[in-house]
């Protein structure tokens, strides 16, 4: 016999193994669970969960936390992922949720991402993809984009310290959480067809701590072709809290923190003492580094652990900050993109006024002003702070004085500081971009909106605050009693706007036939050039309106213009 037959019958033999393996394998997993499926090809076999939408009833198969990079532990822990190559051959089983994900604070060890796709029976037709990038989308479950025909992938990602510690040289380059959900996406693109997902129409869609990277990636050149659309929720890479200079004034701070002797800051010593730091220890250490008064001097949120600007980089997340990058009109600009925002973001933060009001009128005597915007700092109580401080307090509150009446305008004041930074990229980019800009803002209040609930459950007001969205895009495990006794118009609001997301990641467009027999004629135009902002409102009624919040939107302009910029 030659080579060639030797090659070929061992080859033969090891299929006969592994086909016998796997038959034994199905087997046993029948006797004790019926509702497993199988994807195969010439070499895998995958074992998936099989479940059942809530609404609709209709069958899809859960791969659980496949691994999409290297765990980022011992001598990767701070580096941007390594690939893993999928799959070898083999029988993988992906049947059983192993909660590999980043926001269980002992967990490094959590690049991974789960796949759910519908059980349709053409197998040899390709579906578009939805990608959500979340700290919690695994307590969230497919269903209502399931219902739509589209392959859901949700993915786990480092944030915190873990993912945007950046020291400015190799140990730490920052923007590894950013980095892992591009990753995610190559993974991705490379093997997203085994599971008859469509690599050419993937949207990636970022909420929660992954709005802004998400957000960013419309201007990141190590975005590019990755994806074909993106959905922005509530985040925006235009947020001063992010991109801010001298990253290592957080390595300082860790350093006096860490470090008990007090002594002159060693940048090798403070790796020393992170490497033999736990990972709980680490997240205690690393929150709250910014106290209050640093944040009045510098009038800015500050993230200690955002996207920041990449000084040493091989390959690179962000060198420039997003403005410049608009300004030179070097975006990704072949993207479509929808940008969405709760109508009062922030209200999450006003749990202690809304419960005692009388505090309000306090504020008129220790006003301590944010700007939405990046620029230079003031020194805090000089002439051109109380200027400033005279401008935003006229144009929020009456007669620019606070009372226990003025809960709500600080409300808007407050939740501006998302709302404007999110607005001005949709415009920025709007006038950048060679494709369509979409914009919408949520409005609806019903049995879902947990964001409200868990804040503010006794402040009878309309409007949605950060998070309220999700339940309504993903249904939310924790409420399956709340779905069973939803009342039909908060089933057919969750129908529509899941439809006209769906539509956007088939098509690029939310509305794309003139009738539907979901959305019977709605029309979602995308943003003009040169006119009024207009949004989709998500409302009781959802209907095109002229963005309420675009009047703010113009007082920062212009006070950015009048104070900010020559």
């Amino acid at each position: 016999m030659g080579v060639r037959q030797q090659e070929a019958s061992q080859v033969q033999s090891a299929l006969c193994v592994m086909f016998v393996a796997y038959i034994f394998y199905v087997l046993v997993l029948i006797i004790y669970n019926y509702s497993l499926v199988s994807y195969k090809t010439s070499e895998l076999i995958l074992i998936g969960k099989k479940l059942y939408t809530l609404f609709e009833n209709k069958s899809y198969t859960a791969f659980y936390d496949i691994p999409y990079a290297r765990p980022p532990i011992n001598e990767l822990r701070f580096k941007p992922p390594k690939y893993i190559s999928f799959f070898e051959n083999g029988i993988y089983d992906y049947s059983r949720p192993c909660c590999k994900t980043c926001a269980i604070v002992n967990n490094e060890d959590c690049l991974y991402l789960s796949i759910y796709s519908p059980n349709i029976g053409n197998k040899t037709k390709q579906y578009p993809v939805l990608v959500w990038a979340n700290e919690y989308s695994n307590l969230h479950g497919p269903d209502f984009f399931i219902d739509e025909n589209i392959i859901v992938v949700t993915v786990s990602f480092r944030f915190s310290i873990f993912g945007f510690l950046n020291t400015e040289d190799d140990y730490a380059e920052g923007n590894m959480g950013a980095k892992d959900i591009l990753m995610a996406l190559k993974w991705l693109r490379e093997n997203i067809m085994i599971f008859n997902g469509d690599p050419n129409r993937v949207t990636i869609i970022g909420s929660g701590l992954a709005s802004t990277p998400v957000a960013s990636m419309l201007v990141s050149i190590a975005a590019d072709d990755l994806f074909k659309r993106a959905i922005i929720l509530d985040g925006s890479a235009l947020s001063p809290a992010e991109y801010r200079h001298n990253n290592l004034e957080v390595a300082h701070k860790l350093y006096r923190r860490l470090n008990r002797n007090f002594d002159l800051f060693n940048i090798k010593k403070l790796y020393k003492i992170i490497d033999d730091t736990s990972s709980a220890e680490l997240v205690l250490a690393s929150s709250n580094l910014y106290d209050s008064t640093e944040v009045r001097d510098s009038q800015r949120l500050i993230n200690s652990f955002g996207c920041s600007l990449e000084m040493s980089s091989k390959m690179p997340f962000m060198t420039q900050s997003p403005v410049d990058v608009y300004n030179g009109k070097n975006i990704n600009n072949n993207i479509q993109v929808i940008f969405g925002y709760t109508t009062l973001t922030n209200l999450y933060k006003l749990n202690g006024l809304a419960k005692n009001r009388e505090l309000l009128a306090y504020l008129n005597y220790n006003f301590q002003y944010l700007l939405p915007f990046e620029g230079e700092c003031n020194e805090y109580d000089s002439k051109r702070y109380r200027e400033i401080k005279k401008e935003i307090l006229d144009f929020y509150f009456l007669n620019g004085t606070i009372g226990k009446r003025s809960l709500k305008r600080y409300a808007k004041y407050v939740s501006d500081q998302d709302i404007y930074p999110l607005l001005r990229q949709a415009t920025l980019h709007n006038r950048s971009s060679d494709s369509d800009v979409y914009l919408y803002r949520f409005a609806f209040k019903g049995s879902l909106n947990t964001g409200w609930r868990s804040s503010v459950p006794n402040l009878e007001w309309t409007g949605a605050t950060l998070g309220d969205e999700t339940c309504y895009l993903f249904k939310c495990k924790s409420e399956t009693d709340v779905y069973k006794s939803l009342k039909c118009n908060e089933r057919h609001f969750i129908k529509k706007i899941v439809r006209l997301l769906a539509n956007f990641v088939k098509h690029g467009n939310p509305t794309p036939n003139p009738r539907d027999n979901i959305l019977d004629t709605l029309q979602w135009m995308p943003l003009g050039r040169n006119e009024n902002l207009q949004a989709m409102n998500f409302g009781q009624h959802l209907r095109m309106v002229d963005v309420p919040e675009e009047k703010r939107k113009h007082f920062w302009d212009r006070l950015m213009k009048e104070y900010f910029h020559d």
